[in-house]
Order: structure tokens, then C-alpha cells, then sequence
């Protein structure tokens, strides 16, 4: 039996249906309109068709029309120029939509992405993949400029704004612990995401801040141990510690069962709570040479009553560390 040959009225995507499905509604497979197959193949038009204008909405006193199965027709989409980030193929997709199937390579195509490919000419996708690739890497600097050019072209990324706090994470240094600016990107992808992406984002972003808190808390200690005797180091090593403590602080509101994140917020809290002792020439004695001003040492000695009993909570063989 003959097929039956059209095309969208929407994007002009040539269609082939079985001679039996005449006559009746089905979905474009390139934009996903819902359309009308004809009686019989198309004639081929001398010139191309008219681009549709979009219909009018419907006063809100006339009763919409309906489809005999009792079904709304849905209004015509607007049309917008895109281009596929996979095959490089001009567009003209449908701006209801969240994706649609390329007409050319038959590759899925996020309409938002694609938008702006066509506006701006950045392929976004090969940002994204020279991002990663930093990343693995270890070139947390390099990865954060690829992030962040995605991001100027795509502001909701959740995947860039990942990345992007992850590598801000890592390109902290004892001058400049970036864990705000990588908290911020985390709490943007956050809010960028799926509903369903959000609790897989918070969990993985928890991670991070672990690990980056714990390689910065351990630099931050050697510099102190190492340069004790230099003015002004004692309150240096607080404050970044406070800045660490903050972080992680985020971290638990992402993921309240991670036990890391909790004994990394006592342990910081112990260690600054004790102060620093330095060894005293001569007479091989540990004097106590820094500590906390009371007001602070009492916040430390809540905040490790507070994560302590969340601990207990969580793992009742928990040794509370000595303060």
C-alpha cells in the first residue's frame, strides 16, 4: 500500500505515513506538533509554503473547539532558528518545548541549547566537553573558564554550575579559600535543576565540599605549625578555618545523614576550641602560646555539642573528641 506523503505545517519536516493512518492526528517526529495527516500525498508546491502564524488564543467566554474524542487542540507553537550542537544542522524548533529530535541526525536536541548556538555561534556542548576534560585533569582553573563561558550562554546549566563550584573548590589557596563562590555555584545548580536531579546535586556537592574543606584544613594547619612564630598567624588560621566551618556547615543542610561532614565540623571546632601550642626553646615544654577569645570559644563548645549529638544519632559508638 502507497505511502502517504506531506509536510509539517509547523517545521516543514517531509513526512511518509501508511495510506491507512489518513485522515487522522498524529505528532510531527521532528518538532512534536500535533498535525493532521492528509487524504493523499501533497502535491509538490512551486515554491515553499507559507510559514503559519501562530492562532490566537481563545477568548476566555468562547468555548474552545474540540477534537471528537473530546481532546483541546493545542495552539501552534512560536518558531525559533537553531542549530543541532551534534550535526551542526539549521532548525526551526518550537519554543514550548524542552527538546526535540534533530531532522538531520536524528540526535535529541535541548531547544534551549540549541537557541542559543544559533544566536551566539558558542557550541556549547564542546565547551562543556573541554571542561570535563580539564577537570579530570586536575586543571581545576582551566575547567572553571570553560564553565564559566558555558554558563554565559546558558545560565541554567546545573551541570556547569557543578562544575563550576567544583573547580572553584579546588582553586583555593591559604590567601583565598574560594568555598563561598563554591557554595553559591552549588546552591545555582540547585536551583537550575530537575526536581528529580535536585537530592543527586546535594549529595555529590556535600562530597565536595568534604574533600575540598579537608585538603584546606590540612594546609592551613602545616602553615600554622610552620610559621607560628610570625605576627598575625593565629587569627589568620581562624579565620580560615570559620570560612571552612561555614562550608561545611551547607554541606550537612545538603546531606544531613553524612557522618564526614559532621566529624569534619567537630574536629575543625576541637582544634581551634584547644588553641595551638608551640614548643618552648630549650626546655622541650609545649606552652600554649594561642587561643580563642572566649566569646568564640563558646560558640566552638555549642556548635561541638550540637554536631556531637547529631553524631550519636547517627553512629552511637561515636568517641567525642577531647576538648
Amino acid at each position: 500500500m502507497a505511502d502517504i506523503t506531506f509536510n509539517c505545517p509547523y517545521c516543514e519536516q517531509k513526512i511518509e505515513a501508511p495510506e491507512e493512518m489518513a485522515d487522522t492526528k498524529a505528532e510531527c517526529p521532528s518538532c512534536q506538533c500535533e498535525l493532521q495527516i492528509p487524504k493523499q500525498s501533497e502535491p509538490k508546491p512551486a515554491s515553499p509554503p507559507p510559514v503559519p502564524f501562530p492562532t490566537p488564543a481563545v477568548p476566555a467566554s468562547t468555548p474552545a473547539p474540540e477534537f471528537a474524542d473530546g481532546r483541546q487542540p493545542s495552539l501552534a507553537p512560536h518558531f525559533v532558528a537553531a542549530k543541532c550542537p551534534s550535526c551542526g544542522g539549521d532548525l526551526q524548533v518550537p519554543d514550548n518545548r524542552d527538546q526535540v529530535k534533530c531532522m538531520y541526525c536524528g540526535g535529541t536536541v535541548i531547544t534551549r541549547q540549541a537557541i542559543q548556538l544559533a544566536s551566539s555561534g558558542v557550541n556549547v556542548a564542546n565547551l562543556m566537553e573541554l571542561a570535563k576534560a580539564a577537570a579530570d585533569a586536575s586543571n581545576p582553573k582551566e575547567a572553571y573558564d570553560y564553565y564559566t563561558k558555558v554558563l554565559e550562554h546558558d545560565s541554567r546549566n546545573t551541570t556547569a554550575w557543578v562544575g563550576k563550584g567544583t573547580a572553584a573548590g579546588w582553586m583555593s589557596t591559604l590567601r583565598d579559600i574560594k568555598t563561598v563562590e563554591m557554595v553559591a555555584a552549588f546552591n545555582n545548580a540547585i536551583k537550575y535543576a530537575e526536581e528529580t536531579e535536585k537530592g543527586g546535586i546535594r549529595i555529590h556537592a556535600a562530597d565536595v565540599i568534604n574533600r575540598v574543606t579537608s585538603t584546606c584544613f590540612g594546609m592551613a594547619k602545616k602553615h600554622l605549625v610552620q610559621f607560628a612564630k610570625v605576627s598575625g598567624i593565629w587569627p589568620e588560621y581562624v579565620q580560615q578555618c570559620r570560612l571552612l566551618l561555614s562550608a561545611l556547615e551547607v554541606g550537612h543542610i545538603y546531606d544531613p545523614n553524612n557522618k564526614t561532614t559532621i566529624e569534619n565540623i567537630i574536629h575543625i571546632s576541637a582544634d581551634n576550641f584547644r588553641g595551638f601550642g608551640v614548643e618552648t626553646v630549650g626546655f622541650g615544654l609545649l606552652e600554649m602560646k594561642f587561643h580563642c577569645v572566649p566569646s568564640y570559644k563558646a560558640l566552638l563548645k555549642s556548635k561541638i555539642d550540637e554536631y556531637t549529638a547529631k553524631m550519636y544519632r547517627l553512629d552511637p559508638g561515636f568517641i567525642k573528641p577531647k576538648i
